[in-house]
């Protein structure tokens, strides 16, 4: 009965190599270890937020649980993260950490868990109608590869596959965006004849053109002195979605009524980050250039790096425009949310995107409720009310630049 069920599978799996559009399996990556598979773990959430996939569930099981990907030729392990006496597991213990999908092999897996040599199928119950993942890799050597995620049923059985296959990249996907703070009418911070939004653009495209020279593709929120939505499909939170690209780093200037001194830069993340690649920004600008790092206490959780939640006179705020403009007010708004739309909006449900639209005023985030999000960061270069700060941030502009592509470098070493 062993042989003939394996056969089938074969059989089914090799029909749907010749036939099936998203050509998951091939005949050399036969599943032919389904009579291995136990019972299903039910996951309420798969994501993948930059270079991130994970997920999240409930079991009983209390023994030590793995994450496997597994065919007939090699098997991948990743730890689980959950709580002592906890049925919650995850894989991740940071938003921006997880399963690198820049490490992964060509071939295709079955996704797993497994505890004590046994082996668990996952059973979806999101509930949310996730769409297949699509990844492209970074740009790197020429290459890219494209991973796809969904879940896929296999002989009446549903299973949860991840298929990597070289490929060349399409012309709108791109590997990171860049965002030009401001903009058109919308000029941000002002000192004297020097506005931010012109400010921010000129370093953008700079930092454009470095990355480029690397091999990477690299897309502009905007490359010209025009206005630009927020929102809505062809808004500034959209353009990451599109183009699938992995990192977002929204360039702004900072401007005080109050003693700044010299000014310094500020790295904002989005909440239950790791702080790693924000530090290394920070860390790359202040020993390549001459500015410091910001002497500004609030929000701040390392040096230089920054996180800006959601006030309770914030709540209050929203929750009057939902009265005043006749709507529900957000209920996925509260403290532990990220303040600035451009970090909480580009990342979908893994940093908590809430603005769905309900307001019948303004366009809203389509992809609000995305799974597949963005891994931003808001980086605040220097102060424009402090003269000194000014006066570096326009002599050093290639100093900069050349620290932030020495920090991306590091980041994304291990994609390529």
């Amino acid at each position: 009965m062993k042989k003939l069920l394996i056969g089938l599978l074969i059989f089914l799996v090799v029909g749907c190599t010749l036939s099936d559009k998203k050509d998951y399996v091939n005949e050399q990556e036969v599943f032919s270890f389904a009579n291995d598979i136990n019972t299903d773990i039910t996951i309420n959430k798969y994501t993948i937020y930059g270079r991130f996939f994970n997920l999240e569930g409930e079991t009983d099981i209390n023994s030590n649980l793995t994450l496997v990907l597994k065919n007939n030729d090699k098997e991948i392990e990743y730890p689980i993260y959950r709580e002592e006496n906890k049925t919650k597991f995850t894989t991740n213990e940071k938003i921006n950490d997880g399963i690198n999908l820049e490490s992964i092999e060509e071939g295709t897996y079955v996704v797993l868990l497994k505890s004590n040599e046994e082996y668990y199928n996952l059973k979806d119950a999101s509930g949310k109608n996730y769409k297949e993942l699509e990844y492209y890799t970074i740009t790197c050597n020429k290459k890219n590869y494209k991973i796809t995620i969904s879940f896929e049923n296999i002989l009446d059985k549903s299973y949860l596959i991840l298929t990597c296959k070289e490929t060349k990249l399409p012309n709108d996907i791109y590997d990171i965006v860049i965002d030009p703070g401001h903009g058109g009418v919308d000029v941000g911070a002002i000192s004297g004849k020097y506005k931010e939004s012109t400010i921010n653009l000129e370093y953008s495209l700079l930092l454009k053109e470095e990355l480029e020279s690397l091999g990477l593709k690299i897309k502009l929120t905007r490359n010209g002195d025009t206005d630009i939505y927020n929102y809505g499909e062809k808004g500034r939170v959209s353009i990451p979605y599109k183009s699938k690209a992995k990192l977002l780093l929204s360039i702004h200037l900072n401007s005080a009524n109050l003693n700044v001194g010299n000014g310094g830069i500020e790295v904002y993340i989005p909440s239950n980050s790791n702080l790693n690649f924000a530090k290394s920004i920070a860390s790359q600008v202040v020993e390549n250039t001459s500015t410091i790092y910001s002497k500004n206490s609030s929000c701040r959780v390392e040096k230089g790096v920054y996180l800006r939640t959601l006030t309770k006179s914030d709540l209050e705020e929203l929750e009057n425009d939902a009265k005043k403009d006749g709507y529900t007010p957000y209920e996925r708004a509260t403290t532990n949310s990220t303040y600035y739309y451009m970090l909480r909006e580009t990342g979908g449900v893994v940093t908590g995107a809430y603005i769905d639209g309900r307001n019948p005023k303004k366009p809203g985030n389509p992809y609000y409720n995305s799974n597949h999000g963005c891994e931003s960061y808001l980086v605040e270069l220097g102060y424009l009310s402090s003269s000194t700060n000014l006066n570096i941030l326009l002599s050093e502009k290639e100093k900069y630049v050349e620290a932030i592509v020495e920090a991306i470098k590091e980041e994304l070493k291990n994609g390529c």
